[in-house]
């Protein structure tokens, strides 16, 4: 964090903050505001000053840091989220918005008010590792953070990772559900009454007439071990599939479902269709959160396949995933945020201004290389109070990023060139060596385009989720705010101004410089699921995820101006173009007229 040199004739070098890597990379994004989840430093580094990089004072910005503090030690070095925000765009902050200290310690919201409005930053738990009752439980306070800063007269703009696919276009084709149980019904009332059933989709019809032949195949499910191996190291794995037994047609025989799976519990889960309920803490009760036989099409058309032996071509399918299949059913964290759109008045930014963008996915399962394929799902927002919809605009015309796609920005093809960069992004080989280089151009993609309302798509290396952004207009952003440093709930959010760091004792540097000019707008920062602590190697090569950190520290000084290494091509200004503010999900940025 420490190289680079200014000027170009001097034979010393000067030796750079070590912030200045950040620095740089906020300028090329332009950023007023940053929100990162899962930043993953421990309070006790940024009480003493000693986190990675100098990563909590950016020249021109104040950070406002919601670190995990659990009991439990060995957890401190999880989740995590902090706002940087431009000095002069905030007036407090709050790391302990929810109210609940069991759920505040989790390092999982950060609240910071910029005078017209609060931004939530928010990292909501996944449902894996998590109970659903939990999460439940932190969203259930999230909301009613919000509703006690609306009854304040804040108006609220969400930000972050909700880890919730809220509609059918939110998820891959693939991920979509099909309630089997509902079609079964259709098509048996249909025939029973003689109305209907000649005008119903074939593939409704062959779903009826096989599913008691599937349903019997999958109560005979079992799990069978088997051995994988890496051709490259020869390595060999232990495994577990699942196998079942068809005997309700013509033939007796047995039928593998599935891939090779790490555990026998995993290699069941993936075939378990029943109901299941939780329990919701707040209200004492056990409700529904999955309804039985509702199952992913792309496990549907598997079952049709290998049980049914009935193949189903692309045709069918699309018709059945743009028409039958949806989101979960019966999901009380869809319930949640269909509430806090149709009863609080809040308004998904991406959706209002792209109704029917395809495939503009946020998230990928990066250890089988799903970006690549575009395989994904929209799970981070900017959600904003409806009386904010007048003061943020859309940005320039097709503002969605299609790198080298010149066709319809909303269409399937032109988001998968979106995802990998026009094809220039590669995944990882099965056989090991981490994600795949990128040219630099590559890696510049990120920066192109001026500021809007809609999704960013960082490289892979940084994260398993992208960027997304929202623009706010001039008129609305307050940029001459004062920060209330004698707040006590502001001071707890900045533990590293308790330790003075060494360049304070030499005196404050002169006005003017990178960073010096004020600005007006908003972007949500990072949802890098890679830790700001995590270093990249010497030698430059990625392995698996890469951290922002390790981003920041391939960056450099060149004279006054800032600039990611850009060997043969011409350097980018970092001047601002257009005269707005944007909110991003990594970053939030503005632009100038």
């Amino acid at each position: 964090g420490t190289g680079g040199t200014t000027g170009t004739t001097s034979s010393k070098a000067k030796r750079l903050p070590r912030s200045q890597s950040i620095a740089n990379y906020f300028a090329r994004h332009n950023a007023d505001i940053i929100c990162i989840q899962e930043a993953k430093i421990p309070l006790s580094q940024l009480s003493s000053r000693s986190e990675p990089l100098g990563c909590s004072s950016i020249p021109g910005y104040e950070s406002f840091w919601c670190p995990n503090t659990c009991a439990d030690a060995s957890k401190r070095g999880f989740n995590g989220v902090v706002t940087y925000a431009k000095v002069g765009t905030v007036q407090s902050a709050d790391c302990r918005p929810l109210g609940s200290p069991d759920l505040d310690d989790q390092g999982r919201c950060v609240m910071t008010n910029h005078g017209k409005f609060v931004l939530f930053n928010v990292y909501v738990p996944a449902g894996g590792s998590n109970p659903l009752s939990y999460k439940m439980k932190f969203l259930n306070a999230l909301r009613s953070a919000m509703q006690r800063q609306r009854k304040a007269g804040n108006h609220v703009i969400l930000s972050g990772d909700l880890n919730i696919a809220h509609r059918r276009d939110d998820v891959h084709w693939k991920y979509r559900v099909v309630d089997v149980d509902a079609v079964v019904q259709e098509v048996r009332r249909a025939r029973e009454t003689g109305y209907g059933s000649s005008t119903l989709p074939q593939w409704k019809l062959e779903l009826c007439d096989h599913w008691d032949l599937i349903n019997a195949a999958l109560s005979t499910k079992e799990v069978i071990p088997v051995t994988t191996k890496n051709t490259k190291t020869g390595q060999e794995f232990a495994k577990f599939r699942l196998r079942v037994a068809v005997t309700g047609d013509s033939s007796n025989r047995y039928v593998i479902l599935g891939k090779a799976e790490p555990s026998q519990e995993e290699a069941l889960w993936y075939y378990d269709f029943s109901g299941a309920t939780y329990f919701d803490e707040d209200r004492e009760e056990e409700l529904p959160s999955r309804k039985a036989n509702c199952i992913g099409l792309d496990t549907l058309m598997e079952l049709m396949s290998k049980i049914a032996r009935v193949e189903w071509d692309d045709r069918t399918r699309k018709l059945i995933a743009n028409t039958s299949a949806n989101v979960k059913h019966a999901s009380p964290t869809i319930r949640w945020l269909d509430n806090i759109i149709n009863e609080d008045g809040m308004v998904d930014s991406f959706r209002h201004f792209y109704p029917t963008a395809k495939d503009r996915f946020t998230c990928w399962h990066q250890y089988t290389n799903k970006r690549f394929e575009n395989e994904g799902c929209r799970i981070d927002y900017m959600l904003v109070d409806e009386p904010l919809l007048e003061h943020i605009q859309r940005g320039p015309d097709d503002p969605l990023r299609c790198c080298r796609f010149d066709g319809n920005p909303i269409c399937e093809e032109a988001a998968l060139h979106a995802a990998t960069a026009s094809g220039s992004f590669k995944g990882s080989s099965f056989e090991g060596g981490g994600i795949a280089l990128a040219s630099q151009h590559a890696l510049d993609t990120q920066f192109g385009g001026a500021a809007h309302t809609g999704v960013i798509y960082t490289p892979p290396s940084y994260s398993d989720h992208i960027a997304t952004s929202l623009l706010l207009n001039d008129l609305f952003v307050e940029p001459s705010l004062h920060l209330d440093e004698t707040d006590a709930a502001t001071k707890r959010a900045q533990p590293h101004k308790k330790q003075k760091s060494i360049a304070s004792f030499f005196g404050k540097k002169p006005a003017g410089g990178l960073l010096s000019k004020p600005s007006t707008g908003l972007a949500k920062a990072a949802n890098a699921e890679n830790s700001l602590q995590r270093q990249a190697s010497d030698n430059g090569k990625r392995k698996g995820q890469q951290s922002l950190a390790s981003t920041f520290k391939r960056t450099k000084s060149v004279g006054s101006r800032s600039s990611i290494t850009e060997p043969k091509q011409k350097q980018q200004s970092t001047k601002p173009t257009g005269s707005h503010g944007s909110i991003m999900n990594h970053f939030v940025k503005r632009s100038n007229k």
